[in-house]
């Protein structure tokens, strides 16, 4: 017969297993994920309000300068020769030359998209988190039946 101590180290150790070895790197996944859908959203809330900027001060190519990051945090000096057209990042490396009011319209439906997407993935975290701490009071249980 096996002995009681032993069965309940290895449930123990099986439990912690799980718990560090899945749980924790399901929650530190899900947490890279919402860090980089933060950024996303920053980034087209910046090029939401750069649109209606243009758009509601009527700029024009002489009006228009602005800097560019070619990479690095480096930044050149550019001159905007058509205000009224935008490059858009549409995905995997690629962009679409839009109308303001075209880019405006698919950078809003982005922008709910990610807002979206980030609420799945808060979602998400509470339930893995709920899921660690059921783990961990079970843990606590077997270890109090000593």
């Amino acid at each position: 017969m096996e002995n009681p101590n032993i069965a309940i180290k290895e449930k123990v150790l099986q439990y912690e297993t799980f718990l560090n070895d899945v749980l924790k790197e399901d929650l530190r996944k899900i947490h890279v994920k919402l860090d980089q859908l933060q950024s996303e959203l920053f980034e087209y809330i910046q090029l939401k309000n750069y649109i209606e900027t243009v758009k509601s001060n009527k700029l024009n190519e002489a009006t228009l300068n602005t800097q560019v990051d070619i990479g690095c945090n480096i930044f050149l000096q550019a001159k905007v020769e058509d205000p009224e057209h935008i490059l858009v990042a549409v995905g995997l490396g690629y962009y679409v030359d839009l109308p303001l009011d075209k880019a405006l319209s698919l950078v809003n439906k982005k922008i709910k998209f990610i807002e979206d997407e980030t609420v799945f993935f808060k979602k998400k975290s509470a339930v893995t988190k709920s899921h660690i701490k059921m783990v961990l009071l079970g843990l606590m249980e077997i270890q109090n039946l000593k």
